[in-house]
């Protein structure tokens, strides 16, 4: 197929499924802030903002990369009222008291060029006691901090200033001091480590959603081999193999409605392995009997010896290890 007629068959893939574009590389966060919080499925998210709402002093987010901690964080950012709240999000922790007061919008600015007396601790709390709103300060990636004195500021603050709140997200709380960890409370807490097939649905079909779409338009049996306990660690790789399910209907002839299509194509796309770290450990005769059987609806032990053109010990051997 030539390249431009990849390009075409793209266009009237996503016309027939009545998508605006594919929903598998968007990004909400690209999206205005009503955008976002209409088609973002907030899970732990929305448990922080009913905590801030109840005047939790702060919140903790944990989870391994690409579980969706940032994308959460910018849910409790644009959910926060401006009328009660003043937000800051910090995208990555401040280094020093000076970074933090920038970050703040809190620093002394020059007058004629001269610098006036650094922020500090005292000066901060002074400042921020004077704000008639509630200041919620976002944390993201807590964890990269390196200078671990700073913990100690945010309790300092949490501490010192009645009308400050904390939000932090980050890989783990081994970093956190316990006095930190037990101003946040165990019940503030929150974790994601991977999600449920139910959950991963919910996200696929939010994110249909936000293009136009409906409907989840892959067979349920397809979707749940996709769904794998490694998958499902994160969004981002259930997106992958969704993605590569689109590229390969191009060039499908559309002689039948495209969610038939998809339905029936399953059975004779190339097996992705991408995800499947197990799959190297196979010896050949075994990935290719998983393949074979992958692509039927089940097959007796001469039909596999007849599809692979595998010995019949060799078959035998294969099962029975695989098993």
């Amino acid at each position: 197929m030539e390249l431009n007629q990849i390009f075409e068959q793209k266009a009237k893939l996503l016309k027939e499924l009545k998508w605006s574009e594919n929903p598998f590389v968007k990004d909400l966060r690209d999206n205005d802030k009503e955008t976002f919080l209409k088609f973002y499925q907030p899970f732990e998210a929305k448990s922080i903002v009913k905590s801030l709402a109840f005047d939790s002093k702060a919140c903790l987010l944990l989870g391994p990369k690409g579980v969706g901690k940032t994308s959460a964080m910018y849910y409790v950012y644009y959910s926060l009222p401006e009328s009660d709240f003043d937000k800051k999000f910090i995208k990555e922790p401040p280094e020093s008291v000076e970074d933090f007061s920038k970050e703040l919008g809190l620093n002394n600015s020059s007058f004629f060029g001269l610098i006036k007396k650094p922020v500090n601790r005292e000066s901060m709390v002074e400042k921020l006691k004077k704000t008639s709103k509630k200041t919620v300060i976002i944390v993201d990636e807590a964890h990269l901090l390196e200078n671990k004195s700073m913990y100690m500021e945010f309790k300092y603050l949490m501490d010192g200033v009645s009308n400050v709140r904390f939000v932090f997200s980050a890989l783990d709380k081994e970093s956190f001091p316990d006095s930190l960890l037990q101003l946040i409370g165990e019940k503030q807490v929150f974790q994601r480590r991977n999600f449920t097939k139910d959950e991963m649905k919910e996200i696929i079909l939010k994110r249909i959603n936000a293009v136009g779409g409906n409907e989840i338009p892959f067979e349920e049996s397809y979707l749940d081999g996709v769904l794998t306990e490694h998958n499902l660690l994160t969004p981002r790789y259930v997106f992958d193999e969704l993605n590569n399910k689109l590229a390969s209907m191009i060039g499908v002839e559309n002689n039948q409605e495209t969610k038939t299509q998809f339905k029936s194509a399953a059975k004779n796309e190339d097996i992705t392995t991408i995800h499947a770290d197990w799959w190297v450990q196979l010896s050949p005769s075994q990935k290719t009997i998983i393949t074979t059987l992958l692509k039927s609806d089940g097959l007796t032990l001469q039909e596999l010896i007849d599809l692979t053109k595998l010995g019949q010990n060799t078959v035998f051997n294969a099962l029975y290890q695989l098993i």
